[in-house]
């Protein structure tokens, strides 16, 4: 793995049972800085790739490596401090807590990791860093004690974005964010990931079933190439 990957993938094999195999993935690496666009109609594969990077899910065999550190060999509790120090995460039904504010919403990231609660708050508060966040994102200040259940999709989008880069993690993954929009609050929505993400230098991994959007990001990678099992 080059010292520049934030993700490398080698040699990666996962199944429910000894027979049946639903990833096989030879090869796939993320640069520090770079946004990569993974496609697969549903059913290809994505969420459980997703899960295999996130350390949910343990492949059969194969190395995953997130920042140097391969974590098949980790415990359950040692991929969770991974994915909590190193992985921001976007979640297709964004996975908000409605009963909590914004700004609670937030910080929620950071709560589960002193590496982010560290460089969140390296010269204000862990509160005034998601104040100015979410600011950046467009959300008006008058809005930032309101439960985000009662926001409207678009604002709660970018409470997810905002939640996701707090704390500058290194690869930011986003599963499928903009499948309810149209065509327009699509691209802006990416767009405005995009400025973000750069800002905080992160890497990203989007992934969608929606070729269209693939025109936004540095490399685009097809998963049913990608996987060597054929799962249609």
């Amino acid at each position: 793995m080059s010292t520049n990957d934030v993700l490398n993938l080698q040699d990666v094999e996962f199944g429910y049972g000894k027979s049946d195999t639903l990833i096989h993935v030879d090869a796939l690496h993320i640069k520090r800085g770079e946004s990569v666009f993974l496609r697969g109609p549903s059913g290809s594969g994505k969420s459980t790739l997703l899960g295999l990077i996130g350390g949910v899910l343990r492949p059969r065999s194969g190395r995953i490596e997130i920042c140097g550190t391969d974590i098949t060999t980790l415990s359950s509790g040692q991929r969770d401090k991974i994915r909590a120090d190193h992985l921001g995460i976007i979640f297709q039904q964004l996975n908000l807590l409605p009963y909590l504010n914004i700004i609670q919403n937030v910080t929620l990231p950071c709560r589960f990791s002193a590496a982010r609660m560290l460089r969140a708050s390296q010269d204000k508060s862990i509160n005034q860093t998601a104040h100015e966040l979410v600011g950046d994102l467009g959300i008006d200040n008058v809005l930032v004690d309101r439960k985000v259940g009662k926001l409207s999709i678009g604002q709660q989008q970018r409470v997810a974005v905002a939640r996701a880069l707090i704390g500058g993690p290194d690869l930011i993954i986003a599963d499928e964010p903009t499948s309810a929009l149209d065509s327009e609050n699509r691209d802006r929505f990416i767009e405005l990931l995009d400025t973000q993400r750069k800002r905080f230098e992160c890497s990203l991994l989007f992934v969608s079933h929606d070729l269209s959007l693939a025109k936004h990001f540095d490399r685009s990678i097809d998963l049913t190439a990608l996987n060597k099992v054929d799962v249609s």
